[in-house]
């Protein structure tokens, strides 16, 4: 298992498929690529005229500004892998930029959480780990929320 690809977000299972990565990646000597993915806002065509859109900027800075630590913490919990650990922020909906990232980085293996969403939310909302898993070009590990 050469590449492990890790997704990660705020969640609190991200913590324990960082974990799961480190052992996985340790066992194999495998490379890891971690990302995190944030969806920008963008203020909708109904309120352009006029309006002050500072606030959507600050938003999208803050995102970018937590998603860098979220990745710095990832790179410190993976240091003692053998193999080189590089993180990545992408942009989009955090679904389909795994899926691009699977198709594009070949990975053996892609880890990421499942917040485990009840039937209700899963509908109205969709699941992230529900569509990847069900069109990653790779294998996929879902580490559920406990």
């Amino acid at each position: 298992m050469n590449k492990i690809l890790v997704a990660i977000d705020e969640s609190k299972v991200s913590e324990t498929v960082l974990e799961k990565a480190k052992k996985i990646a340790t066992m194999f000597e495998s490379e890891v690529l971690v990302v995190t993915a944030i969806q920008k806002l963008a203020p909708s065509h109904y309120y352009r005229f006029g309006a002050d859109f500072t606030h959507y900027d600050l938003v999208n800075a803050q995102a970018e500004d937590n998603a860098k630590k979220l990745l710095a913490h990832a790179k410190e919990v993976l240091k003692s892998i053998p193999g080189k650990c590089t993180t990545q922020v992408v942009h989009g909906n955090p679904a389909d930029v795994i899926l691009e990232m699977t198709e594009i980085k070949e990975p053996a293996l892609l880890i990421m959480g499942s917040r485990g969403l009840g039937g209700f939310k899963r509908a109205m909302l969709g699941s992230v780990s529900t569509k990847v898993l069900h069109h990653a070009t790779c294998d996929v590990m879902i580490i559920k929320d406990q």
